[in-house]
């Protein structure tokens, strides 16, 4: 009389070594996405830059020279 229960088995393949996240294959994968961060860095930076560039002259008050232009009549 013959088994009714069979086991399925899979071909061995080479053993996957556990904690080993940075192989090629998710460096291919996360490629784009890191790319695509250092980009997003760079232009929220000069973006940055360019309002801190900007505020102190926008704070800063007139020029004295120009209280004194006014003309008094005597």
């Amino acid at each position: 009389m013959a088994t009714q229960h069979k086991r399925i088995t899979t071909p061995k393949s080479k053993p996957q070594e556990k904690g080993t996240y940075l192989n090629k294959d998710n460096w291919e994968v996360m490629k784009p996405f890191v790319h695509f961060a250092f980009k997003a860095i760079a232009v929220v930076g000069s973006t940055l830059y360019a309002l801190v560039k900007l505020f102190p002259k926008a704070l800063e008050p007139e020029h004295k020279e120009r209280k004194n232009d006014k003309i008094i009549k005597i």
